[in-house]
C-alpha cells in the first residue's frame, strides 16, 4: 500500500502544478492583452494630438508616438505601425506648408548647408 500512497501524492502534485501553470498562463495572457489594448488607446490619443491645429499638442503627440515606438506593451507589428506614422509625420514636418518643398539632406546637421568654409586670406 505504501507504493500507491506515494504514486497518489505524485499525481496530486503534478495535477496541482499543471493547474497552477494553466491559471498563470491565462492570467499573463490577459495582462498582455490589456497592455496591448492600453497601447492602442495611447496610439489613438497620439494620432488625435498629431492632427490637432495646435503646435503644442502636435509636439506632445510626437513625444507620445516616440514613447509608443519604444514601448514593449505593443507587439512588434504595433510598434512598426507607430514607426510608419512617425515617418509620415516627419515627412509632413519637412515639407511644411511651403508651395515649393525645400530639399532636405538628412545627413547634414541642423544649420549645416553642406558648404565648405573657406579660411580668410591675410
Amino acid at each position: 500500500m505504501g507504493g500507491m500512497d506515494w504514486l497518489d501524492a505524485l499525481f496530486s502534485f503534478v495535477g496541482a502544478l499543471v493547474g497552477a501553470s494553466a491559471a498563470s498562463w491565462v492570467a499573463l495572457r490577459g495582462q498582455r492583452q490589456d497592455a496591448r489594448g492600453e497601447w492602442r488607446v495611447r496610439l489613438d490619443r497620439a494620432i488625435d494630438l498629431l492632427t490637432s491645429d495646435d503646435d503644442a499638442e502636435q509636439q506632445i503627440g510626437d513625444e507620445l508616438l516616440a514613447d509608443l515606438i519604444d514601448s514593449d506593451l505593443g507587439s512588434a507589428d504595433d510598434r512598426a505601425l507607430a514607426l510608419r506614422i512617425a515617418r509620415l509625420r516627419l515627412g509632413q514636418q519637412l515639407v511644411g506648408n511651403a508651395d515649393e518643398p525645400e530639399e532636405v539632406d538628412l545627413a547634414l546637421s541642423p544649420g549645416d548647408n553642406g558648404g565648405v568654409e573657406q579660411e580668410e586670406a591675410t
